[in-house]
């Protein structure tokens, strides 16, 4: 939900920008309120065909902050649209996964230890793994703090070791 918010409002600034330079071309530039709203449009989504342009000293001072804003506001709406494709596509990868009945090639993949069965944290992993959202080189980094933690090399992380590590 907070993606769509950013974007509505990427693009509540765009059509503020458009509506600011209206406003400006039709009282600085004297432009009939057609022409203000198309060169607005044509200035700030950077197509301009250069067949208008800024005359007056004030609407050259006026455009030139303007289109800087103004150009950044589209730049940044389109990249909340396509901040929201990609979050989109992760949501349903996600949700295939976890839908996907578990098969036997997976039972392997998943049992880390291969015991023969996996435990709650290796399909806690392995569908992790699966939906992107980490990967091998993760899992190795968080596996090698554990085994500085783990000073007693129990497979646990225990009070003692917490007080050994703290006094190093």
């Amino acid at each position: 939900m907070r993606i769509r918010m950013k974007v509505a409002l990427a693009v509540g600034v765009v059509i503020l920008c458009i509506g600011a330079g209206t406003l400006a071309l039709y009282h600085i530039e004297h432009l009939d309120w057609m022409d203000s709203v198309y060169l607005s449009v044509m200035s700030v989504t950077t197509v301009g065909y250069g067949d208008r342009a800024f005359k007056t000293l004030e609407g050259r001072v006026f455009a030139s902050f303007w289109l800087l804003v103004s150009t950044l506001a589209v730049a940044r709406a389109f990249l909340y649209l396509a901040e929201a494709r990609i979050d989109k596509r992760h949501r349903k990868i996600a949700k295939w996964v976890l839908q996907r009945d578990l098969t036997v090639e997976d039972l392997f993949a998943a049992d880390i230890n291969q015991s023969g069965f996996i435990s709650k944290s290796e399909f806690v992993i392995y569908k992790l793994k699966e939906m992107g959202k980490i990967g091998e080189k993760d899992i190795l980094q968080i596996c090698n703090q554990f085994n500085k933690l783990d000073i007693c090399n129990t497979g646990k992380i225990t009070l003692q070791d917490l007080w050994h590590s703290s006094s190093r």
